[in-house]
């Protein structure tokens, strides 16, 4: 215990919880989850999500990007955050995978970048011959990067690699998916936009308890130590049974008491939940015990800050 609690001193200000910049899993992230793991199973695959701004996109991401470590180790990751760009040409395209690969400078030929970038993919593919390409803010990718996107992914596959595509973006990205279709573009609509879903905000009880599990349960800080972040952070209460889960409920009605309905129903953004959280366990880090309860004064103070 000693030992721990030294560890909760040296880590608190480093802790993802404090910092708020947790990857903690809502409903919508759980589900999309597992929707990309299971189509990374076929050869060609490809899933696209949008959201409002603060709903969590990146915290996806970053879950995916774990879960395909956890899944499929032997695989490759490329995440790119896409950039509007109205001088769009392929060899700019390319030369930006280029340089977030880290290849270093990319060939001054359109067919040397070409030849470039797939023979680095295929090599980040490993041993496992799978490669999961993930776009941030992927409304910004135009309809032609699309088109040499697609042509990348046939030479892939062509050459025995398993290829799944994540295309995250916030609401423009549905207008993106229907320009698409009006443009006759079938082919890129059927590759990219079969699967589109909203990434929907926490908006109930069951959404939050599951943010308290993987708090309690499904999480760890520092990496490799078997510490998850409710442990670490309250490690005296902790072995006395303390778990958030068990008042989640109380803790969501806090939070949500002062919402009206369309507010509740819209949702709370991670921002939110990510402050609130920060600003409960800041609050009550003098008070670990063994006989620690959440204070409800401390509880209401968390509840308004989060909010400002």
């Amino acid at each position: 215990m000693n030992e721990l609690i030294d560890a909760r001193e040296k880590w608190w200000s480093e802790h993802p919880i404090i910092l708020r910049n947790a990857v903690l899993p809502t409903k919508s992230i759980l589900e999309f989850v597992g929707a990309v793991m299971a189509g990374a199973r076929t050869a060609r695959y490809a899933n696209a999500a949008w959201a409002d701004p603060q709903t969590g996109k990146s915290s996806c991401l970053d879950a995916i990007d774990a879960h395909i470590g956890q899944t499929f180790p032997n695989s490759g990751v490329m995440r790119y955050e896409a950039v509007a760009d109205e001088r769009s040409a392929e060899g700019r395209l390319l030369e930006a995978i280029i340089l977030e690969l880290g290849l270093g400078k990319a060939s001054h030929s359109l067919a040397g970048k070409r030849d470039q970038l797939n023979r680095a993919l295929l090599a980040l593919a490993g041993p496992d011959m799978r490669l999961f390409l993930l776009f941030d803010e992927a409304q910004e990718v135009g309809i032609n990067e699309l088109s040499w996107l697609k042509a990348v992914v046939n030479k892939l596959v062509s050459r025995g690699v398993k290829v799944a595509t994540v295309l995250m973006g916030q609401r423009e990205l549905l207008e993106k998916a229907e320009l698409v279709k009006r443009l006759g573009r079938s082919d890129l609509h059927v590759r990219y936009f079969k699967r589109i879903t909203e990434f929907r905000r926490c908006s109930d009880l069951e959404g939050f308890n599951v943010i308290c599990e993987a708090m309690d349960e499904k999480s760890e800080f520092p990496e490799g130590s078997g510490y998850t972040y409710t442990q670490l952070l309250f490690p005296q209460a902790f072995a006395n049974k303390f778990r958030f889960q068990r008042h989640s409920k109380m803790l969501w009605t806090k939070l949500t008491g002062s919402l009206g309905e369309t507010d509740l129903k819209r949702g709370l953004g991670m921002d939110t939940i990510a402050a609130y959280l920060a600003y409960l366990c800041e609050l009550h880090r003098v008070l670990d015990s063994p006989e620690m309860q959440l204070q409800d004064k401390l509880v209401a103070r968390a509840a308004r800050e989060a909010f400002k």
